[in-house]
């Protein structure tokens, strides 16, 4: 007869003593023994259970997690004082787990039960912005953490969540002053040097952001991010040797890092250094704000497979502008002997039809079924499979073309407008681009701003070219006499190509009727930041993409007024009898 040997009776106070013990000096195994022994003689032991789910919280296991602080708190009263910690972890298992909107309800329900926790605002603010990635809960997700710092003023942490909130909802100001906040609590840290830097950046004031990001790099060394943002900031001063300089060193620290590699590849690209920059810009597929890559399943042509009866697929990537320059590179495609499907946005299709092949060009707009293709490749690599040199730039111009019948309907509807006298001069205007473009604030005019060039001569009429136009611009257009809209009516490029055509100049900022004007072979003056965009390189005031441009450069950043002046006084001398 086998003998039953009885275990010990446990004290459960000193058990409980020796597994918080364990629990403490991280001997994990050892103290879910003890814990799993007390439990079973005493199942219903809520101490050993809230232990118990605390150990398994610090082994990253969050399901058994759940399990267990559950079970605890179903053996207590909703309304007794010890059951708060426990579902205070158990939402942070349900975070954990992606369950946010349980984690959610779980704190909503405890801050309206009247628990005054600066913790429980701050967890329940996390788990409504983690609802929504979009960010369109990040107003009430702030709301919540001013309630945690109303509780506690002191946690810099709370202000550094805030600052990163505000950031997400482009409110830059009150980054700025979170940020201070932080860092007056605690300056110490390098991640809170590092985004008041960023702040700093995105309101312009790149001398301070640098400073910033040298401050997170003393107490940080190796911090990667401060590197490669503080190369942004020096590019945005146009030093940028100094930029590709940190961009390297964060390369060194981490030898893929993507916003490295694709900063990197911007910046030698201004400078004209295409083969060392175009491999490298095929890293803006990896970066934190990287565009979703399309097609993935169908195999990228890599430039050197013949293509002679092959069916390729080019597709659309960023903007508008983006895609009228690259289309060119659609005509050598062909040549090489494809058939060639174009896949752009269904409002560029008109005017994307006049480009000339050598053989048909199949066109479908985004969303569209994609046709059975050998290969595929996005528009802006084919600079680099085509081998693309910066003195070698492909310029047939013009390679699109504005239909003649819009062309005629648009110059009747500008004739009764401004009627056509002999010696007057029709110049168009684009002052704004796409208010959602990350550097919108750098490239857009105020249209008032403009005003100083119907004072280089008297024969000029001005017509606004965009299909909306900002409160502001119009109502300082209304106001003007010998100043037109011609915004209504343009509802693609197709009609906006027709009504460039009438003009006998386009001034414009960096956006996509610049583009457009280059392609079609017309004239058009580009206005220019302090630090422009890559394609238009730097200290020239002409562009190997666009014969027919004119560039007009800022020589201080946010100065527009030099600009102006100087477009002025071309206009002054310009002679229009050609046109």
């Amino acid at each position: 007869m086998a003998v039953r040997i009885a275990r010990p009776v446990m004290n459960p106070t000193e058990t409980l003593r020796q597994a918080f013990q364990l629990f403490e000096q991280e001997h994990y195994a050892a103290a879910e023994q003890i814990l799993f022994d007390l439990l079973e003689s005493e199942p219903a032991n809520v101490q050993a259970l809230h232990l118990l789910g605390s150990v398994a919280m610090a082994q990253a296991h969050f399901e058994e997690a759940t399990i267990v602080l559950q079970r605890a708190l179903r053996l207590l009263p909703e309304s007794a004082q010890e059951a708060l910690p426990i579902r205070y972890k158990l939402g942070r298992a349900f975070y954990e787990l992606g369950r946010v909107e349980d984690a959610f309800l779980l704190y909503r329900a405890l801050i309206e039960a009247g628990h005054r926790i600066p913790e429980l605002f701050v967890a329940a603010s996390a788990a409504l912005q983690a609802m929504s990635p979009s960010g369109k809960n990040d107003t009430q997700a702030i709301a919540l953490l001013d309630d945690a710092l109303q509780l506690q003023a002191d946690v810099p942490d709370t202000w550094h969540r805030k600052a990163m909130l505000h950031e997400r909802v482009k409110d830059w100001e009150a980054a700025r002053a979170s940020l201070q906040q932080a860092l007056r609590l605690n300056d110490q840290r390098a991640v809170y040097w590092h985004d008041a830097g960023a702040a700093e950046h995105a309101l312009g004031d790149f001398e301070t952001a640098l400073k910033f990001y040298d401050q997170a790099l003393i107490l940080d060394p190796d911090y990667v991010d401060a590197h490669v943002s503080r190369g942004t900031s020096l590019a945005r001063l146009r030093q940028y040797d100094d930029a590709i300089d940190s961009y390297q060193r964060a390369l060194k620290l981490k030898q893929d890092d993507p916003e490295a590699k694709l900063n990197l590849a911007l910046s030698l690209l201004v400078l004209g250094r295409f083969q060392e920059a175009l491999p490298l810009y095929e890293w803006r597929w990896e970066g934190r704000s990287a565009d979703p890559y399309r097609h993935e399943a169908i195999p990228a042509w890599n430039g050197a497979t013949p293509l002679r009866g092959k069916r390729i697929l080019l597709w659309a990537e960023q903007g508008y502008g983006d895609i009228i320059q690259f289309i060119r590179y659609a005509q050598l495609i062909a040549d090489a002997g494809a058939q060639v499907v174009l896949e752009v946005p269904a409002n560029q299709l008109p005017l994307l039809a006049s480009l000339p092949s050598s053989s048909p060009l199949e066109m479908i707009a985004i969303g569209e079924p994609v046709p059975a293709v050998d290969c595929q490749l996005p528009m802006m690599s084919l600079p680099l499979v085509c081998n693309t040199q910066y003195r070698e730039i492909p310029a047939a111009i013009p390679y699109l073309y504005a239909d003649d019948a819009r062309k005629q309907a648009w110059m009747a509807r500008i004739d009764t407008l401004a009627p056509r006298t002999p010696g007057r001069v029709r110049i168009g205007i684009v002052c704004s681009g796409n208010p959602g473009n990350t550097n919108d604030y750098r490239r857009s005019i105020p249209l008032q701003q403009f005003a100083p060039l119907a004072q280089a001569r008297a024969d000029i009429d001005f017509f606004a070219v965009q299909p909306d136009l900002r409160e502001a611009d119009a109502a300082w257009l209304h106001t003007q006499a010998g100043w037109h809209w011609l915004g209504q009516g343009i509802g693609n490029f197709n009609e906006t190509a027709a009504v460039l055509s009438c003009m006998d100049l386009l001034i414009t900022v960096d956006t996509a009727a610049a583009h457009l004007a280059g392609a079609l072979g017309l004239p058009v003056w580009i206005a220019l930041p302090f630090a422009p965009d890559w394609r238009w390189f730097l200290n020239r005031h002409d562009s190997p993409w666009y014969p027919s441009a004119k560039l007009f450069r800022q020589q201080q950043a946010g100065q527009w007024r030099d600009v102006m002046l100087a477009i002025k006084a071309a206009l002054a001398i310009s002679d229009f009898s050609g046109r």
